[in-house]
């Protein structure tokens, strides 16, 4: 009998060492559950998110082109109207304020893109490409042939992280010689 009660007693410890263990590992099993849930609600709210912003500027495209095709078709109303209805010289004036007539758009000449060169002998990018007259102002640029500056010398800064200690002349103008 005494190997039965052993026997006994070691199936009732693993029953209550296993209770245990799933009652301590139960919770954690709930919370990964409860992750995957969330995270698998927050990409169907993402998905649904995108779908209607995509939906939003298909709609905003769409309305863009109608609002387009309307605007093409009253211009063609409007000059269709001109041609019938007014005279020459309410053509000649309504031709006079239309787009096409704009100052600067001369509808002789092909438009060309701009250039990134500078199109002349002087070679590309010439620094004096286009310019009328020399800059003048506290902002211009100094010729040293009109204006010779002094002999100064500008130290560099020293560099304390050398370990560079010496003590040097820095408010000298003239080079130590």
């Amino acid at each position: 009998m005494d190997m039965l009660t052993t026997g006994v007693l070691c199936f009732a410890a693993g029953v209550v060492t296993g209770a245990g263990l799933l009652f301590w590992l139960l919770p954690a099993r709930r919370q990964a559950g409860q992750l995957i849930r969330d995270r698998d609600e927050a990409r169907q709210a993402l998905n649904h998110y995108r779908d209607k912003v995509d939906d939003h500027f298909l709609q905003t495209a769409d309305l863009v082109n109608d609002m387009t095709q309307a605007y093409r078709s009253v211009h063609e109303h409007l000059s269709k109207g001109v041609q019938v209805l007014c005279s020459e010289v309410g053509r000649k004036r309504a031709v006079a304020k239309s787009l096409d007539s704009a100052p600067g758009n001369d509808n002789s000449e092909p438009m060309t893109p701009p250039l990134d060169y500078a199109p002349s002998a002087k070679g590309t990018l010439s620094e004096d490409f286009g310019l009328q007259q020399k800059p003048t102002g506290p902002f211009a640029p100094v010729d040293v042939a009109d204006n010779p500056l002094p002999d100064i010398v500008v130290q560099p800064p020293r560099d304390y992280a050398d370990g560079d200690t010496q003590d040097t002349d820095t408010t000298s103008n003239k080079t130590p010689g």
